[in-house]
C-alpha cells in the first residue's frame, strides 16, 4: 500500500496497487469500470484480470509495464485508474480512470489523476516524456446531456495540464464482435510541462496507442489515419 497526502476535508484516502485479480479490491475496481464504460469502450474482464495477475511478475515480453491502481478509504474502493508504461518510446497509456458515482464532485478525480500521474513519473529508467490518452469525441455524441459529460471530461483534463489534439484521426480497433470501431480525440499530460508536441512525439503515441494497446497493423487503416492527419511542419499542441 502506498499512502498518499488526504484531500482536505475528506476521509484519508490511499493509493493502492492490485496485482491480484481475485482480491476484494479488485473485484471493487472492477464494478467501477464496468459501471463507468459503455460496452463498446471496455477490454473484457477476464483480459484485465489476466493483466492484473501478470503485473505482479514485472515487465511484459516487450517490456511494457501494467499498472492497475485504486483509490481506496478505508477498506472502500472509491477510485480506480489503469496504464500501461511503455519504455521504448518514454510514454504512459491511461486506459481507464473512473470514481464511484457517489464520489463525484468531491475532488476525487483530481486527486486520482494526479497520484496516476505522479506514479507514471517514478517509473524506472529514463523519464517517462509523459501520459496520451482518448476522450470521447463530443461532436460525434447525440445526445445533448451525454455530450456535455463528454465536454466536461475534456476540460477537467485540460484543467490539469493536459493537451487536446483535436486534429489527430483517432480511430480505434472494435473491442469485441458485433462492438463497433470507434473514434477518439487524443490527450496527452506531458511530464515537463512542455505544451508544443512535436510530430516524432505524436508518432510516438500512435504506436503507444494503436500498436501496443490495440494490436493495430501498421499498415491498417486505423494507423494511415492517424499518421496522416498529423501536421509535419510545426510542433503541435492545444489547450483549449
Amino acid at each position: 500500500m502506498n499512502d498518499q497526502t488526504s484531500r482536505p476535508g475528506a476521509d484519508a484516502l490511499s493509493l493502492v496497487e492490485v496485482q491480484d485479480a481475485q482480491s476484494p479490491l479488485a473485484k471493487e475496481a472492477l464494478a467501477i469500470y464496468e459501471a463507468s464504460f459503455p460496452v463498446e469502450e471496455r477490454e473484457p474482464q477476464e483480459n484485465l484480470g489476466q493483466l492484473i495477475n501478470l503485473s505482479a511478475r514485472g515487465p511484459l515480453a516487450d517490456g511494457t509495464l501494467f499498472h492497475f491502481l485504486t483509490g481506496v478509504a478505508g477498506a472502500e474502493v472509491q477510485a480506480m485508474a489503469l496504464y500501461t508504461y511503455h519504455p521504448q518510446q518514454r510514454l504512459g497509456f491511461l486506459g481507464y480512470m473512473a470514481i464511484t458515482a457517489v464520489s463525484r464532485g468531491q475532488g476525487l478525480g483530481s486527486w486520482m489523476f494526479q497520484q496516476t500521474m505522479a506514479r507514471l513519473a517514478e517509473e524506472a529508467g529514463e523519464r517517462p516524456f509523459g501520459m496520451c490518452w482518448e476522450v470521447q469525441r463530443p461532436s460525434d455524441i447525440d445526445d445533448p446531456h451525454e455530450r456535455e459529460l463528454a465536454e466536461r471530461r475534456i476540460r477537467f483534463y485540460q484543467r490539469h495540464g493536459s493537451i487536446l489534439f483535436p486534429e489527430v484521426d483517432l480511430l480505434t480497433p472494435s473491442l469485441g464482435e458485433g462492438l463497433p470501431d470507434v473514434s477518439y480525440h487524443l490527450m496527452y499530460y506531458p511530464l515537463d510541462g512542455e505544451t508544443a508536441v512535436s510530430p516524432d512525439r505524436l508518432r510516438a503515441m500512435i504506436d503507444v496507442i494503436l500498436g501496443h494497446n490495440y494490436g493495430a497493423a501498421p499498415d491498417s487503416i486505423y494507423y494511415r489515419r492517424a499518421l496522416q492527419s498529423i501536421r509535419h511542419d510545426q510542433s503541435a499542441g492545444a489547450t483549449s
